[in-house]
């Protein structure tokens, strides 16, 4: 499913956010890294449990984590997820997405606390490329913090 190892994962910046860019890290580095408190514990489970569904179609190559799991919130609630399919736009790839949307987005999130979005390359440039959208900080999380709009964070990625 993935690589034995990457580099570990940078230290959290002073706003509590990975440094700007996209880290490739392996499930155990994560797990190592984030699942420290029993809220974390639990959505480590559903988040294993939600990538082993993933990894089983063989229609995905990554899984970039974004969320406030991925920042040094004590109790984060839930996890984004992004799964980057194998096959580019087209058919294929509508295919590998089609069983997630068969189940129900409200319904995936509901059992794994997964926020689920897809990308797959060549999707026409109307369409958000989710990836990049979650290196920004929304303007409700980033004003608190005294940072500008459009402030950049870092996303992790996952070889399925």
């Amino acid at each position: 499913m993935e690589p034995d190892a990457y580099p570990p994962l940078p230290p959290f910046n002073y706003h509590g956010y990975l440094p700007e860019g996209v880290h490739n890290t392996t499930l155990d580095q994560l797990q190592e890294r984030l699942v420290i408190n029993p809220q974390r514990t639990v959505l480590w489970k559903r988040l294993r449990e939600f990538l082993r569904w993933a990894d089983t179609t063989g229609a995905f190559s990554h899984a970039y984590i974004d969320g406030g799991f991925i920042t040094n919130k004590s109790q984060p609630e839930d996890i984004d997820v992004i799964l980057q399919t194998r096959a580019s736009y087209g058919t294929a790839a509508f295919a590998a997405m089609e069983p997630f949307f068969a189940v129900g987005i409200d319904t995936i999130y509901l059992k794994y606390s997964v926020h689920l979005h897809f990308w797959c390359e060549g999707f026409p440039g109307g369409l958000s490329d989710f990836r990049r959208f979650f290196q920004y900080l929304r303007p409700q999380d980033a004003a608190p913090l005294g940072l500008r709009e459009g402030a950049r964070k870092g996303i992790v990625r996952i070889k399925l």
